[in-house]
């Protein structure tokens, strides 16, 4: 069938044309639509304890951040996926920090100030260099040299051999 001989036929384009408008509409609803939603009007939860859901979320954001740490400082590990010892230091590294954060910081507090970016990143660096000096946390990372000073495990390279090796000689 011709799409010509199809369109000459009144009903058929009477009918086409009612289905492209009902769907115009249809989206330009849907678009428009008034959503009565204010922010205001909801309660905000103040909590009173540290829920599961919050430790969950900090230990991440937490781990998150020792990532990127160890990054900057061994820019060498970019890219790489830490192995499972690594990740286990992390993790204990990150369980110290939400210990001294729970232990000092009331959940009002924290709550209050936690989208704060500028006191959350004191915070946590503040933690995690007491965890690393006096917990002794990701040893495989970073060594504590005197009091004040943390000193980055260096990453030692492979040494190549200049000149010809045994196991690279072409056959």
């Amino acid at each position: 069938m011709n799409i010509k001989n199809f369109l000459k036929n009144e009903k058929n384009t009477k009918i086409i044309v009612g289905g492209l408008i009902f769907l115009l509409i249809l989206i330009l609803t849907g678009l428009f639509a008034v959503r009565a939603e204010d922010n205001k009007t909801r309660k905000k939860v103040i909590l009173k304890e540290w829920t599961t859901q919050l430790l969950y979320d900090t230990t991440n954001a937490c781990y998150q951040g020792t990532i990127r740490w160890i990054m900057i400082t061994n820019p060498a590990l970019i890219g790489q996926t830490p192995g499972w010892q690594s990740q286990r230091q992390m993790i204990v590294h990150c369980f110290c920090v939400m210990d001294r954060i729970k232990k000092e910081i009331k959940i009002e507090e924290y709550q209050k100030n936690v989208f704060n970016q500028e006191w959350t990143g004191n915070l946590f660096m503040t933690k995690a260099l007491e965890c690393v000096k006096e917990e002794k946390t990701l040893p495989s990372f970073f060594d504590i040299q005197g009091d004040d000073e943390i000193e980055t495990v260096p990453n030692n390279p492979i040494e190549v051999p200049e000149g010809e090796t045994n196991d690279s000689q072409e056959e």
